[in-house]
Formats: C-alpha cells, structure tokens, sequence
C-alpha cells in the first residue's frame, strides 16, 4: 500500500556555502554574492514517507538561448529563490551547450525584458568578472560566422549585420559553465532539456527533459504523425545515449486558430504520448478551451477513456508548467510562478524524477498545496496543506471518472453557421470524465465503486491565481494568438482559481506506470 505523507513544512531556508573547485576560472573564484540573500539558500523540501520527498519543479522555462527574455542565470536564480527543487530549461530547437552570443542593443527577444537594462540587471547580479561582453573584431566575426548549424542553429549567433566589426556582444553561457552557481544535492537540480518545436503546417511542440543533445523536429503528413514521429525520434536519442528522457507534449491548443490543435482523439491514438500539459501558463496555451473546443480538462477524460476502454493503451498523465518567457520587470505576459509539478521522489536526480513522474507519484498544481497523498488499489484520498492560507478560503475537491458501459455516442461540433468542425474534438457523452463525488473541505476520500475505468481528482481553491491569463478580446473569441504586451490597449484577464491535478489511479491496479519506449 502507497501511503504518500506531506508534513507540513515550512519552506525554509538553509544557508549553504558552495564551494569554488579548482578547475574554474580566476574570474569564477572572484565574482562576489555576498549581497544576493537568496544565493546560498535553498528550499528544504517536505517529507513525503518511506525515505521519499516531495519535489516542486517546473518542466518548461526559456532563455535567451531561444525567445526568454533572460539570461539563464537570472532565470534559474528566480526559480531557485521561489522555492523550486528542479528546473528544466527548455529553448526552441537548442540545448544550453557551446557557444552563443547576442547584441544586446538589436536581439528582439530582450527588448521585452527592457533591453540594455536585462544586462546592467545582469551585471549588477553576478558582477563583471562573471559577465562576458566582446567588441567584435575580424577574427571573431569569423568564427560566429561557423557555428554549427541545424536547428535552433539561427539562436547561436547575431545576423550578420548585427555582428559588425565594433559591435559589442555578450555571451549566453552554456549549463554546464553555470551549474555550481546554483546546484546542490538534495536541494536544487538542473536539467537540460529542449522544445522540439515544429512551426507551419502543425505548430507541434514537444518538450524533452534530459536530452543530451537536440532532437530534430520531423515535420509529418499531418499533427497524428508529426507527433508520433517527433516522440519516436526522442525516444530514439534516448536508446543511443543510454540516458532516461521524459518527452512531453505541450499546449494542445497552440496555434489552434490556424490548426483545431491537438484533438481527444490525436492525443488518445498516439501509445508513446503519456504526458502532456493539462495546464500551460502562456495565454496562448488556451488551457480553457473557447467556445468551438472543451477545456484541457474534458480532454483529458475522453483521451483516457478511449485509451483505456477502446484502444487498450497506457495512461495519459497531465503536467502543470508556466512556460515562462519574461521575468522580472518585463511588459510581456508569460511569467513564471504560474505552474507546476510536485514529484514524489526518494533522490533528487534526472533518473529518480523520470521514474517517479512515470509512476504518476506526482501531483500538477497552479497553487494548492497537499499535506497527504494516498493513491490506492481502492480509494485515492487528498489532504491539503492550508498553512499560509486566508481565513476565508476554502477548497472544492472533486472525484473525476468514467464508468464501464459508458455510452459511446459522439458527434462533430459545429461552428455558429452550422459546419462540422473535423478538425476539433468531438462532442461525447456526459457520462464521460463525469463528477463522481464532490467535498466541499480541505480533505477527502474517495472509494472506488469497482465499475470506474479511472478515477483522478481535481482540487479548486476559492483563491484566484495572483498573475491571471492575459488575452485581447479578440485572443478571447477565437480570432487571434497572443497578447503583444501587458500594456497593450485591448488587453483583459481572465480570472482563474488556484487548482491541483491528482493523477488517475485504476481501480484494482492503483498508479499505472507509464512505458519508457527507449529500451
């Protein structure tokens, strides 16, 4: 019997020295943080029974290695800082290693953040010993003008005329140069990782935390196979280098006004698809669905339901991220701190992490915290954690499921004129990721009946999320992608409520784990 106990614990913090070891640089040894309170601390995480921990972390963040607004330093200091035990970078179509540099007065992606500002923040951060900026002369004209290519390889180097003979750049440093600054056992871990991502025709992005190097984006004859083949590629760079990987799709619903998105359906046929994010913090994730397609949440239970009563494959688990873009200061609208996950784990390493996450010994949270776990053969019980909490807050609890013999009769959506929408997922029965039990308080139980394909549940706090969705109006219906700014002049919130997601547990089976179709 898995009996997962959170103790109520205080995220304190523990003043750690890290050491300097004796093959960093000169400069490395006298970059001075004695000013930075947050840079030897780190969150204690809380205890979760049988020698396990319970990990907060996020499985999706940007850099300036790719469209963050950030250099990694100042991310990771930010999530460190937050209360995160592991943090998975994850830039468009690279992975933080070799040689990057960027003009700082022309590279669009830092402008957001506020320009030459994002480097005098830099600077003051981690001192000019630690910085690395260059006048370009002749000779390192030249050897920009040679890196690597493949994809992603347009992210490693300024345009040609942004890289004149007398420009000044600054270099993005590699995860590997920057680790010591911030890693510690049993505190605070890295892992590099990378967005596999697929522009036009399908806009499929796929996340791939712990690779080695970067996967190639596979373009396929339509979003079924794009997908199929970009997570078998993953898989594939997995079984050469030996190395556990945990590719994830991520928001469905990206670029749905030109695509429909990932249908129920799509996510359900795929076998080697077993996670995907359920939540998204980037307003054009859609997490909440628009008028012509469900919420993340409906279609989670109707891709389970066909995978587990008509196609006879594994689970389907949904993880929590912010997809963090701009940080601090920035005018943009995807900041960090908007999701994540809490992962049940005896070791805080890539490998333990993977194979916990592959168990579903995790939750996906966006503000709720648990104090007790227990996913079992027969029940699944939660407690929350409502240490820290206004006096007038109060919790809704839901027990999310399909019966066997629910009834399988489905149609297509239409539009406003009365079209089918083929490209959307289709209208099922009710009877389908039904409400089997609901509590308003901060615990409780649920057992199982026996006639239940699954069950999951869904915590939903009276709290709103303190950073809301921002959408333009047109965003809202259906008609456009992202917000431009936060000070844009047609911009709105959408107000959203602190939630958790608990995985679904089979009644008679408990936590199925999920296939690593690497070995």
């Amino acid at each position: 019997m898995k009996i997962y106990r959170i103790l109520t614990c205080l995220i304190a913090a523990a003043l750690i020295p890290i050491s300097v070891s004796a093959g960093q640089t000169q400069a490395n040894q006298k970059v001075d943080y004695s000013f930075r309170d947050d840079y030897s601390r780190h969150a204690i995480p809380a205890p979760a029974g049988d020698d396990h921990y319970w990990w907060k972390g996020n499985l999706h963040a940007h850099t300036l290695w790719s469209d963050g607004d950030q250099f990694p330093e100042m991310v990771i200091q930010w999530y460190m800082k937050h209360g995160y035990h592991f943090l998975a970078i994850s830039d468009h179509g690279i992975v933080p290693q070799g040689e990057k540099w960027i003009n700082p007065e022309t590279y669009r992606y830092l402008e957001s953040g506020g320009g030459m500002k994002v480097v005098d923040l830099y600077r003051e951060r981690f001192g000019d010993d630690w910085v690395e900026m260059r006048e370009v002369d002749e000779s390192m004209r030249r050897r920009l003008e040679r890196l690597p290519g493949g994809d992603g390889a347009h992210l490693r180097r300024p345009a040609t005329e942004d890289m004149q003979i007398g420009d000044t750049l600054v270099r993005i440093k590699p995860l590997g140069e920057i680790r010591h600054l911030f890693e510690k056992p049993g505190r605070f871990l890295l892992i590099q990782s990378q967005e596999i991502t697929q522009g036009r025709p399908h806009f499929i992005h796929i996340n791939n935390a712990n690779t080695v190097e970067a996967v190639s984006r596979i373009i396929g004859d339509d979003i079924e196979a794009s997908i199929r083949e970009t997570f078998n590629a993953a898989y594939a760079h997995s079984r050469e280098t030996g190395q556990p990987m945990l590719p994830h799709l991520n928001h469905p619903y990206h670029r749905m006004d030109l695509t429909g998105g990932v249908t129920a359906e799509i996510l359900a046929s795929i076998e080697t698809v077993n996670f995907f994010e359920v939540y998204n913090g980037a307003p054009g994730s859609r997490s909440f669905g628009s008028n012509t397609h469900p919420d993340l949440d409906s279609v989670w239970d109707i891709a389970l339901t066909l995978r587990l009563a008509e196609m006879d494959l594994g689970p389907l688990y949904g993880l929590a991220v912010d997809d963090a873009h701009h940080y601090g200061d920035s005018d943009g609208p995807v900041k960090p701190g908007r999701g994540w996950v809490v992962v049940r784990s005896r070791f805080l390493t890539p490998e333990s992490l993977i194979t916990a996450l592959r168990k579903g010994e995790f939750y996906a949270s966006t503000g709720v915290t648990l104090s007790r776990l227990e996913s079992e053969k027969d029940r699944l019980h939660v407690e929350i954690n409502t240490s820290g909490d206004a006096e007038d807050t109060e919790y809704t609890i839901q027990f999310i499921g399909t019966r066997r013999g629910y009834d399988r009769s489905r149609e297509y959506r239409t539009d406003d004129d009365g079209n089918e929408l083929r490209n959307v997922t289709k209208r099922y029965s009710e009877e389908i990721g039904k409400v089997l039990k609901e509590v308003q308080g901060d615990s409780a139980t649920y057992v199982f009946d026996g006639d239940e394909l699954y069950v999951r549940a869904r915590i939903v706090s009276s709290e709103f999320h303190p950073d809301p969705f921002l959408f333009t109006r047109g965003a809202v219906r259906g008609e456009g992608h992202v917000v431009p700014s936060r000070t844009h002049d047609d911009v709105m919130t959408i107000p959203e409520r602190k939630k958790a997601w608990i995985q679904p547990v089979i009644p008679g089976k408990g936590l199925l784990e999920a296939p690593d179709y690497s070995r």
